[in-house]
Parts: structure tokens; C-alpha cells; sequence
């Protein structure tokens, strides 16, 4: 009865209008999947990935169309969700596998030192090394260790009658995969509606699509997990739920790279006692660089004043709400360095440096270094993209083909996409006279902005960003495009 009685109560709270949004703090729990692009089931229209507890956060609360992540490669993404800068302005933790900078304060940090109940569980940041001015393993605050019953523990443990922030995050759908496994567990490669056009529509690729299908649902079941122990601890009604993944899937030209499908990432929040109007989908444009001050803003707590450096994003608390906000119609991504390995003699050691923004339909790319390998050097095979058949099919294929070049060829240093009319970023329109004045636009706009961040790549410094040390690593000897 302990576990029905708050269910009910959760169920039976009706959602508030945006005028009487309480102004009690919330706790929040933060889900992160490792890899997934928009493929949470019914909330993004993917009828072959079943994600039912996700569906049951979506129709309750909020389904964000246009979320991206800054860089889609996890270490840097997540620096910029602790942050709320972007990676461009976070010094080495630009880069995958990176040093964070001790400097920089994480949101989860200024939390705790404010008197919220911090805690979290599965992978929080990383691959890299994060250390303390002392030289010990930094945390970011987040003190609560464990698999399983984790969040059940700290929900248990925690102080009473104060608000908790938990991040709980998932390995789900990282590589590897079991290979067959979406077929072994009866899914069908003919219920994949459209293959995205840059990979081979055939079964092998379908089938690899499938196995990942099947960790996203996996993910989905880690999820229901954690609303079953929401549940039982009476918390539910007061408690934003967000649910999203780091960056694309791991596949060809999205994780790791500067397109609509490495981006643009899943972003469901459900809030009975706070949300305004649920149900609905949001349109405007929001970052990950956002829920650092929309998580601040929510519970009270002054960044600043805990040493946060100066947040560059701007919190959606107001689309929480319900209400527009127009100025919210654009947003800035980019890319550093993804492979960790410096090799005398090679440009391995290099990163592939782009900036982009997506603006309306349009998004607009700059290669920077455009005589680079975007997945780095060849000879090495090529490291930036994750191992699969899909991989494994495409590099087959040879120079010669157009999936290889799509994947792993080099690439101009202007690209323009219409995603209305090209969503997998295919028809560059970059040299089409009747798009030069749109790109010149984006592009204007795109460098105002990075000058206004004091990003060192359009400042003439961006050598920087490929000399800096990985984690265990030597710096690369070769400088790279400014």
C-alpha cells in the first residue's frame, strides 16, 4: 500500500496553469542516455523503438523537437551540460578524452555548496581525467555511487524536507553490441520505416539499427526503474523529470561530427506540479549549455556566488511554463578534437575543428581545417568513428563510393543544408547562387557570436585546442588551421 498510495496521488494531481506554477523548489532528476539520437519511441514518431516509459513521460509533460547538444561526442557535451558554457570556452575540456580544467565550477558543485542533496549514479563525465586542486578524483559533487538500487539508496539516505538533484547516467546504447540481437529478440528489419541516406538501405545496416533499437529500449527500462523508486517515495508530483542522451547515434557521420543527426538529441521533461499545459511540443530552439541555468534557476541557487564561471546559456524554465519565446530561434555547435592519439609523423593527433549554427531550417557549417580526415587519419583506421557493421560495410565500399565519402571523405569548408527539404544533410547548397546570401548571413551571425564568446578558433588562436593534453596522453607535435 506504501508504494500504491503516492501513485495515486501523482496521477490524481491535476497539472497546474502557468500563472499557478508553485514557487516551492522542485527536486529534479536527470536522465542521460550515452548515444542516442531521436529515437525515444512515440514521443519522436519512431514506431520501432518502444519506449513506453518515456511515452509516459512525454504525455504528461514535454517533448523538446529542438534540443541540441553543443558537440556530439560525450566528454565535451557533458562538460558543457556541467557548465553551461560551451565546449569552445572550457579550455581543454574542448576536446574527447580531456583534462577538465580545475577552474571551471560544475552546476552540481554550486548545488551542493548551497544545500541541496546531490547525488548520482552510472557514467557522469567522461572518458577523461578530472581532478581536484589536490590532485584527487573530482566528483562534480556528485558523491552517491552505485548500479541497481542506487537512486532507491540516496532517496532513502537523503536529508528531509530538502530538495535533491539526481543524475543518473546510463551506458545505454553505447557500443558494443551484441551482434542480432534486435533480430534474436523478434524485431523485424522491415519495421525500420526509412533509413537515413547516408548509409546503404540493405540488411546489414538495417540489422545494426535494430541492435541499437534494442539498447534504447533498454535504456527505457533503466528509466522505468527509476520512476518506480520516484513513485514510492512520494516525490513524484514535485520533481522535474528530464530525460535525454549525450549526443548521436554511434554510427557514420553522426556521433562525433556536426550534422542534424549527431546534434539534435531527445528531450523529454515531465513535472506534475510544474509544468504548464503538458502534452505539448516545444518548438524553440534550446541547448545544452541551458540546463546548468535552468537547473539553478528552479532551485534558488546563485552559480556565481559558488565560483561558477559566467554561464553562457540562458535557462527554459519560462518554456516550462508555457510560455514563447521567440528569441529562441537559433543555435551554435562545434567540434574539436575526438581522437586522443598523437602520432609523431601524422596529423592523428590533430582534431577536426567546425563550427555550425542551425537557424530556422537552415543549418550552416565551417570546416575550419578542410584538409583534414574528419575521422582522422586514415592509416589509422579511421579512430573517430565507433566499430560496427555499418562501419565495417561503408569503409568496404572504397574512396570510390559516395556512402564512404559521406562518412569518411573530406568535406568543403562551407556546407549549407535545408533540412525541411534534405533532413540527413546530404544536398550541400553551400555554391548555389541563389543560397550564397543565406550562407554569408549564417555565417556572420555564427562569428558574431563565437567573437562574443572569445572563442579561440575564430580569434586566430585555434592551435590551441589541438595542443592542449589528453588524458595520458602527449601533446600533438603538428599545429592545425587557426
Amino acid at each position: 500500500m506504501k508504494y500504491i498510495l503516492p501513485i495515486i496521488a501523482a496521477l490524481q494531481l491535476a497539472p497546474l496553469p502557468a500563472a499557478d506554477v508553485p514557487a516551492r523548489r522542485p527536486n529534479i532528476l536527470f536522465i542521460i542516455a550515452d548515444d542516442a539520437s531521436s529515437h525515444f519511441g512515440e514521443a519522436y514518431g519512431c514506431k520501432w523503438v518502444k519506449t513506453p516509459h518515456i511515452d509516459g513521460l512525454a504525455r504528461k509533460g514535454l517533448v523538446f523537437d529542438n534540443a541540441y547538444t553543443p558537440t556530439a561526442k560525450c566528454t565535451p557535451s557533458r562538460s558543457a551540460i556541467l557548465t553551461g558554457r560551451n565546449p569552445w570556452q572550457l579550455e581543454e575540456a574542448a576536446n574527447h578524452q580531456s583534462q577538465f580544467p580545475v577552474k571551471y565550477v560544475a552546476f552540481s558543485e554550486a548545488l551542493g555548496q548551497s544545500g541541496i542533496s546531490v547525488g548520482g549514479g552510472g557514467k557522469i563525465w567522461g572518458p577523461g581525467s578530472a581532478l581536484t586542486a589536490e590532485g584527487k578524483p573530482r566528483t562534480f559533487g556528485f558523491n552517491e555511487e552505485g548500479k541497481g538500487k542506487g537512486f532507491e539508496t540516496f532517496l532513502e539516505s537523503r536529508p528531509a524536507g530538502k530538495p535533491f538533484f539526481y543524475w543518473f547516467g546510463s551506458h545505454k546504447p553505447h557500443r558494443n553490441y551484441k551482434k542480432d540481437s534486435g533480430i534474436a529478440a523478434g524485431k523485424k528489419t522491415s519495421d525500420i520505416d526509412r533509413v537515413p541516406g547516408i548509409w546503404p538501405d540493405n540488411e546489414t545496416v538495417r540489422r545494426d539499427i535494430l541492435d541499437y533499437a534494442l539498447e534504447v529500449e533498454g535504456f527505457d527500462e533503466q528509466v522505468g526503474t527509476l520512476l518506480q523508486a520516484l513513485e514510492a517515495s512520494g516525490e513524484a508530483a514535485n520533481t522535474l523529470v528530464i530525460v535525454t542522451s549525450d549526443n548521436g547515434m554511434p554510427f557514420p557521420r553522426s556521433k562525433g561530427h556536426n550534422y542534424d543527426i549527431s546534434n539534435r538529441e531527445p528531450l523529454v521533461a515531465c513535472w506534475p506540479a510544474g509544468i504548464a499545459k503538458p502534452g505539448r511540443h516545444v518548438t524553440e530552439f534550446v541547448s545544452f549549455i541551458d540546463l546548468a541555468p535552468t537547473f539553478l534557476e528552479l532551485l534558488g541557487v546563485d552559480g556565481a556566488k559558488a565560483g561558477m564561471s559566467p554561464i553562457t546559456g540562458h535557462s527554459f524554465a519560462n518554456l516550462l511554463r508555457g510560455e514563447a519565446d521567440p528569441s529562441r530561434n537559433s543555435v551554435i555547435l562545434g567540434r574539436e578534437r575526438n581522437n586522443a592519439k598523437a602520432r609523431p609523423g601524422t596529423t592523428s593527433g590533430l582534431g577536426y575543428p567546425v563550427r555550425a549554427i542551425r537557424q530556422g531550417d537552415f543549418f550552416y557549417i565551417h570546416n575550419f581545417a578542410p584538409d583534414r580526415w574528419p575521422c582522422g587519419d586514415l592509416k589509422l583506421g579511421l579512430k573517430d568513428t565507433d566499430g560496427s557493421p555499418t562501419k565495417s560495410l561503408i569503409d568496404e565500399l572504397g574512396e570510390g563510393d559516395r556512402f564512404w565519402q559521406m562518412s569518411f571523405g573530406k568535406r568543403p569548408q562551407v556546407e549549407l543544408f535545408d533540412l525541411a527539404k534534405d533532413p540527413d544533410c546530404i544536398h550541400n547548397l553551400a555554391e548555389d547562387e541563389a543560397y550564397k546570401t543565406k550562407a554569408a548571413a549564417l555565417r556572420e551571425k555564427l562569428f558574431d557570436e563565437l567573437k562574443k564568446q572569445s572563442d579561440p578558433r575564430v580569434l586566430g588562436n585555434g592551435d590551441v585546442f589541438d595542443n592542449y593534453d589528453s588524458a595520458g596522453n602527449k601533446k600533438p607535435k603538428q599545429k592545425g588551421a587557426k
